[in-house]
């Protein structure tokens, strides 16, 4: 399941703000209505894990795992439902 299939479930909206913590620092991004993750750098990732990646210093991280909702709920937790 991939961002794009929690959209079309109504698992996530477009838009919905996402947050990860790396060295202290609090860093957010969106959802796309392509289903595909924008961070506050404004670059565009089309996985989670490609996401975090970029903040983990190129080095490979689970971004099902590490963003987060806005509810403080990992962004993987939607696709246990």
């Amino acid at each position: 399941m991939n961002i794009n299939d929690l959209i079309v479930s109504g698992k996530i909206e477009v838009g919905a703000k996402l947050t990860m913590k790396k060295k202290g620092k609090i860093i957010s991004a969106v959802v796309t209505s392509d289903g595909f993750i924008k961070t506050s750098d404004g670059q565009i990732h089309k996985s989670p894990s490609g996401a975090a990646r970029a903040f983990n210093d190129g080095k490979p991280i689970d971004g099902w795992l590490a963003w987060k909702l806005e509810n403080g709920s990992k962004l993987g937790s939607l696709r246990e439902l």
